[in-house]
């Protein structure tokens, strides 16, 4: 039977979706903006009250609602990639056995694997000056375009999704009054290495939110379970903070195509490993972003096996191994305590901020990349659990 909903709730969704029409005017879809702005410099810009946030939902792939939170429930709406809606709280009901995580929405309720809470902040004030070395920058709208040029006609190279996180090198105000951030991208096939945004989409990080965490506090460690899919970080024998990961899905059988000696194709079965290497590792290297890809570096070298994928603006990683296997935020999905990466432990945005804070080494706010060793970087133990 529907749960009858109360004067109380039914308050508290219509504000949601009041405030969410405010900060996303095209509902279930991307906010669309007037063109002129007034440009803001330095600390002024931090100082014009554009700390305003709700939460929002990005459909990571199409999703339905349902008016219960059950999937035997009535059917109450559907949108489709990138639209999003107002999240109003969280909900926990049967799905499945590692995520019982639901969303209510103005549209209904939604099982959260395929959500992206993003925090939607007001249109941010351009910082006209960014100083010499820039300043870290986070996508605070569902999605926002990448051009290749300072202007919504150049070429669409990327779409950044919100919780990107990018390094801010330069800003420009176009004829229009519209405010442009330029921001590097790492990826090494890209020429020039820099694409620009809509200024008012990003939000400057502030120093505070990348403070180090108990910084002087000694015998820190990680420990990831790979059976639990559950990370621990300890100070000691104390447990300060624990969340569940993503890791890699393990051996996976995928077909490949080549030639014999007679330039048949020949297609086999291969046994590719996409497992997450477990052992005594450590924080060797973090970085605030990074673009991370399967793709090919030389036009010469072969396609991978697997899926290919091309994810841009990755952030909070710390890498503990020589090989690119990190733990990091994702964007791509939200459903954790159950393999399914590449060989990463991916976490939630929030939780992989919180794990880039806590462990050594300690790096500096203009830091594009903070290089840790075995003696310095905080003991990180991934194993096998019972």
């Amino acid at each position: 039977m529907p749960r009858m909903i109360t004067r109380r709730r039914a308050l508290k969704m219509i504000f949601a979706s009041v405030a969410a029409a405010a900060l996303s005017p095209a509902f279930h879809a991307r906010a669309r903006y007037p063109t002129a702005q007034a440009s803001a410099r330095g600390e002024d810009a931090r100082a014009a009250g554009s700390d305003l946030w709700a939460w929002m939902g990005r459909a990571i792939h199409n999703l339905t609602f349902y008016e219960e939170p059950s999937t035997r429930s009535k059917w109450m709406a559907t949108v489709y990639r990138d639209q999003s809606f107002a999240i109003t709280r969280e909900v926990r009901a049967p799905f499945s056995a590692h995520n019982d995580r639901w969303y209510e929405t103005p549209l209904g309720y939604v099982h959260s694997a395929w959500v992206l809470p993003v925090r939607v902040y007001s249109p941010q004030p351009t910082i006209g000056d960014v100083g010499a070395w820039g300043f870290w920058g986070e996508v605070i709208q569902p999605w926002t375009e990448a051009y290749l040029e300072p202007s919504t006609g150049a070429h669409k190279v990327y779409r950044f999704y919100g919780g990107n996180v990018y390094h801010v090198v330069a800003s420009f105000v176009d004829a229009a009054g519209t405010g442009w951030y330029k921001i590097f991208d790492e990826f090494p096939m890209q020429d020039p290495p820099y694409q620009w945004v809509l200024a008012r989409d990003v939000r400057r990080i502030p120093r505070a939110e990348m403070a180090p965490i108990h910084p002087f506090v000694g015998e820190k460690r990680v420990e990831v379970d790979l059976n639990k899919q559950r990370l621990y970080c300890y100070e000691g024998t104390r447990l300060v903070y624990t969340t569940l990961v993503a890791s890699g899905v393990g051996i996976q059988q995928v077909q490949v195509e080549r030639e014999d000696e007679n330039g048949e194709v020949i297609v086999e079965t291969v046994n590719v490993d996409l497992g997450t290497p477990t052992g005594d590792m450590a924080a060797l290297l973090k970085q605030p972003s990074r673009h991370m890809t399967n793709r090919p570096m030389k036009p010469e070298d072969p396609w991978p096996a697997v899926e290919m994928f091309d994810l841009p603006g990755i952030p909070w990683n710390c890498f503990f191994d020589t090989i690119g296997t990190a733990i990091h935020g994702a964007y791509w999905h939200n459903d954790f305590g159950v393999k399914r990466s590449h060989g990463c432990l991916n976490v939630s945005c929030e939780a992989a901020r919180w794990i880039y804070r806590w462990t050594y080494p300690i790096g500096g706010y203009e830091d594009d990349f903070v290089a840790g060793s075995y003696s310095v970087g905080t003991p990180i133990k991934i194993f096998e659990g019972a």
